[in-house]
């Protein structure tokens, strides 16, 4: 499975009705955007910011999901990682385990989440 397949999979997951979290794909540095009016460069969100950005109801708490398959956490993302938490947020790696199915992985995946999820609300 592709990173950004098994990405797609957890914001779905993460999304489903009756979760208490909604995520969205989060773009990171700059993007080069083609349109009507033709090219130009625009920035997303910071270097180093998690693949999937999202919130976490009641409470509001940001949720921060970084998704990986077979590399490690770089510099900038481990920086992100601490600034998330320094402010309260949530911060998840969920990493790709090539002995398991596409549907453990994301089942792995939505139970780490959730566990980060019930930690902070037991502090």
């Amino acid at each position: 499975m592709r990173e950004s397949e098994f990405q797609r999979a957890i914001e779905v997951a993460l999304n489903r009705p009756g979760r208490s979290t909604r995520a969205w794909r989060q773009n990171a540095g700059r993007l080069r955007v083609v349109d009507r009016s033709g090219a130009r460069w625009v920035m997303g969100a910071p270097i180093g910011a998690a693949d999937l950005s999202g919130l976490v109801r009641p409470e509001g708490w940001r949720l921060e999901v970084e998704v990986k398959t077979g590399t490690k956490l770089r510099p900038q993302q481990r920086k992100w990682k601490k600034f998330i938490e320094s402010f309260g947020g949530i911060y998840v790696l969920c990493s790709y385990n090539k002995k398991l199915s596409a549907e453990e992985n994301v089942l792995v995946a939505i139970q780490s989440i959730d566990q980060a999820v019930a930690e902070r609300r037991e502090q």
